[in-house]
């Protein structure tokens, strides 16, 4: 076990080579609950490193509550105590590398439907996340730009979709955050993009306002394989 948490590229590989076959709603669970356990562990060499500096006879716990309630000064910022200054890491880490962990599963989709990377589509280009061509990024006649978010739908997902994505995919895991009024503009967005709306079918199917440009996020690869064929989604 390292110091450091993995990159996003190793998280995935990881879960992979115990089970290639999951599906993309399993390989990001999977992928996500080992990041949160590699952030665990990253706490505990943390404070296992803190107590072996201590010595620690007589008044043990004394010490160690002074000691974890110390101010901590790393280069020019200063830290409440030795616990903030990790956790402010570790949230710096795990933000990019939480939304690379959604991208890198949906870029694997379109690979296992045949689609290649840097000819069929694209990663982080043109102000999205993800952009597949027709016939290819070579000989361009339509693009199809999609935004990928993780599990929590917030108003970035819905600015991102109305102005750098034609098509939402998402890890969405609470259907409550589906009100009338967000399928609506979402409905509304991408209806004028012909595009769709792509979240996992458990949520999916739990929606209480359903719309019709919502789409089980399992045949969204077959259908950007679909677009870089024809250059429609049907």
């Amino acid at each position: 076990m390292t110091s450091r948490i993995p990159s996003a590229r190793t998280l995935l590989q990881e879960v992979l080579e115990d089970n290639p076959n999951l599906d993309v709603n399993s390989l990001h669970a999977e992928v996500f609950n080992l990041m949160v356990y590699y952030r665990s562990k990253y706490y505990e060499i943390g404070v296992d490193s803190f107590l072996s500096k201590l010595d620690l006879p007589d008044e043990l716990r004394r010490q160690i509550k002074q000691k974890m309630l110390e101010p901590v000064q790393v280069a020019d910022k200063e830290y409440s105590n030795f616990m903030e200054e990790v956790s402010r890491r570790v949230s710096q880490a795990i933000q990019p590398i939480s939304g690379n962990v959604a991208e890198l599963c949906v870029e694997r989709e379109l690979a296992k439907v045949g689609l290649i990377k840097d000819v069929n589509f694209t990663r982080r280009r043109e102000r999205t996340d993800i952009t597949v061509y027709y016939p290819d990024m070579h000989k361009v006649k339509s693009r199809h730009r999609i935004e990928v978010k993780n599990v929590k739908l917030r108003e970035r997902a819905v600015r991102g979709l109305l102005f750098d994505g034609d098509s939402l995919f998402g890890f969405f895991n609470d259907e409550n955050e589906f009100t009338e009024s967000n399928v609506e503009v979402i409905e509304d967005l991408c209806r004028k993009t012909r595009g769709f709306c792509y979240i996992p079918p458990t949520t999916l199917n739990r929606m209480v306002f359903k719309g019709q440009r919502f789409r089980p996020n399992t045949v969204f690869a077959r259908d950007m394989l679909n677009f870089a064929k024809t250059g429609k989604i049907a």
